[in-house]
């Protein structure tokens, strides 16, 4: 593959990615929201839902973290994980952290009124945290790509 070939594929990925990120995050808190009950995993259904949601948060942050194109070559990882990419992941981390802050604070204020169970409450946190970074990143990207 040539360099113009891997830059363009490059530029293709990192368009996608900041769409998955953003598509990722919105469908993340959807699921939450839709399974905010189902903490006691009594039933087979409740079970699957439960693990599935730690997998999709445990592929969701590695997601982030590592930026993708893991099956990409090296130059087109370096491409796609340039300068600019890691200053919105960066943003997006440190967004993501004071999302977990302030759930945290919120959810410790909700107990007072209505206790919640402790896998309530880290669910909570873990979505917001997650989403928020991972909507950050994608705003960041897309902003980023817009000045090209």
């Amino acid at each position: 593959m040539t360099d113009s070939d891997d830059i363009a594929l490059a530029d293709h990925l990192t368009r996608r990615r900041a769409r998955v990120s953003t598509v990722s995050a919105v469908l993340f808190m959807a699921s939450m929201a839709t399974s905010i009950n189902v903490e006691d995993g009594s039933t087979r259904p409740q079970i699957f839902h439960l693990v599935a949601w730690v997998i999709w948060a445990a592929v969701l942050v590695t997601m982030l973290a590592i930026g993708g194109g893991l099956g990409r070559s090296r130059s087109v990882r370096g491409l796609m994980n340039d300068e600019s990419t890691r200053a919105n992941r960066q943003h997006a981390m440190a967004a993501g952290f004071w999302a977990a802050v302030f759930a945290g604070l919120g959810l410790y204020l909700f107990n007072l009124l209505s206790p919640l169970t402790a896998g309530e409450a880290i669910r909570l946190i873990m979505t917001a945290t997650v989403a928020t970074a991972l909507f950050q990143f994608g705003k960041r990207e897309r902003e980023s790509l817009a000045d090209d």
